[in-house]
């Protein structure tokens, strides 16, 4: 007997392959996940830090340090390679979804939820960490939500 194998195309990253679509989600989780891809793409890092000081006003540069260390601790601790999408891409991947998943959830002081999809992303202990540095973090992003344009889902975005 014998097996005839193509050869396969490039997988995509683990955690990087669409898991959905921006519009699919809430204003906190769209918010979260604009901000994951703003932080780690560097020629939109000063766009983030200008919106966080235009929704929070006073308030943004503390924002500021708690994403920072949020995002320091979630990349050096991470299972793996953090995989995010273009900041101008609608369409979103694994580890955006559990990072945007975990944000919603920690604003809301949702701890056991939250721990939950920081352990998909981060290694053991750490996961508490962010989880910490995340709920410090939840009141701004619930204020950034608020004042931010989102898009919203159609009726039919949630049957592909």
């Amino acid at each position: 007997m014998r097996f005839d194998f193509q050869r396969p195309e490039p997988a995509t990253p683990r955690g990087g392959a669409p898991v959905g679509h921006l519009r699919e989600l809430g204003a906190v989780e769209q918010a979260a996940v604009l901000c994951l891809r703003g932080w780690c793409d560097s020629n939109t890092r000063e766009d983030i830090e200008a919106g966080f000081r235009l929704a929070l006003g006073p308030a943004a540069e503390e924002a500021l340090a708690d994403f920072d260390a949020l995002m320091a601790t979630a990349t050096r601790c991470a299972r793996r390679p953090l995989m995010r999408h273009d900041i101008t891409c609608r369409c979103i991947g694994g580890d955006e979804c559990a990072f945007a998943h975990l944000m919603a959830a920690a604003a809301q002081q949702d701890t056991e939820e939250a721990t939950l999809f920081a352990c998909a992303l981060v290694r053991g202990p750490a996961a508490f960490e962010v989880v910490r540095l995340a709920g410090a973090f939840g009141p701004a992003l619930l204020r950034m939500a608020r004042t931010a344009p989102i898009d919203q889902p159609s009726p039919s975005a949630f049957t592909h």
